[in-house]
């Protein structure tokens, strides 16, 4: 029987503590990148950098398999980030295309990485969880993957202040911005890229399917009931962390999937803040 004793208990266990931060600190990311994201509405570049970045794990576990006794752990991880960056500029160009819609061009690198990352891995020597890497693995996040993605959120946050400006005028009008003389494939590659690193290091929280739901839901479920941009900023991250930290916490008590339940804990948030939107809209008339 779960009693408050039992749960206390377990979040006292490091590998929960570590759970939680690492938690924090990728939904703070995954939050704030999901402004631009969703209000640029290319929400299903998620899904195209997450399968490319499980092609590029499997690369480097497939090479790690070759020459293991050469190759550290951390190896494979370094190939897949340059992979997903190479993916993230391949898919913004092949939706900046005219000749490519934008879903199609997302779909043929998420086919593509999906495939080469089975294939690779039915190849690969290294012993791997194929579902460590499909449905994420936080409770068993290391401390250097802790300092790995606050480094990174460091290092993308302070990217996103140093250009927010531009960024938000490209993405509320790219027409007027591209007119005013900004260049604005410069900022349409760097949220892609930027999208991409951020799915690297989330991978080990919800998984390479469903990571797609944390770059979309925080802002969506904001802007539902914000009535400025400034508001959407804010509220975005909290909705996030409340996502996360809660989706953590259920995964705890009810001993299931933390990343399954993360994206569920999401979803019921974004239908609760739906349904108050509508009973609001409902008592105006």
């Amino acid at each position: 029987m779960i009693t408050l004793e039992s749960i206390w208990t377990l979040l006292q266990a490091g590998f929960i503590q570590r759970a939680f931060i690492i938690s924090i600190i990728i939904a703070i990311l995954c939050s704030v990148l999901s402004i631009f994201i969703v209000l640029k509405r290319v929400s299903l570049i998620g899904d195209g950098l997450a399968h490319t970045a499980f092609g590029g794990l499997a690369l480097g576990y497939f090479i790690q398999g070759i020459f293991v006794a050469f190759f550290s752990q951390y190896v494979p991880w370094l190939i897949a980030g340059v992979i997903v960056v190479l993916g993230s500029i391949g898919i913004t160009k092949a939706m900046r295309s005219t000749k490519i819609s934008g879903d199609a061009a997302v779909a043929v690198f998420l086919q593509l990485g999906l495939a080469i990352g089975i294939t690779l891995l039915s190849l690969t020597r290294v012993g791997i969880r194929i579902e460590s890497l499909l449905f994420g693995s936080i409770l068993l996040v290391s401390f250097e993957q802790i300092l790995v993605a606050l480094v990174i959120a460091v290092i993308t946050i302070s990217i996103i202040l140093l250009f927010f400006k531009e960024l938000v005028y490209v993405t509320f009008d790219e027409t007027q911005a591209r007119a005013s003389g900004i260049r604005t494939w410069f900022y349409d590659y760097l949220i892609s890229v930027l999208a991409g690193i951020v799915v690297i290091v989330s991978i080990p929280i919800v998984g390479v399917l469903l990571i797609s739901a944390l770059l979309v839901l925080p802002a969506l479920t904001s802007i539902q009931f914000t009535k400025s941009f400034r508001q959407t900023v804010i509220l975005s991250p909290i909705v996030g962390l409340a996502t996360v930290v809660l989706g953590v916490l259920f995964s705890v008590v009810f001993d299931v999937a933390p990343g399954g339940m993360i994206v569920l804990t999401g979803l019921a948030i974004f239908a609760v803040v739906l349904l108050a939107k509508r009973i609001q809209e409902s008592a105006k008339k």
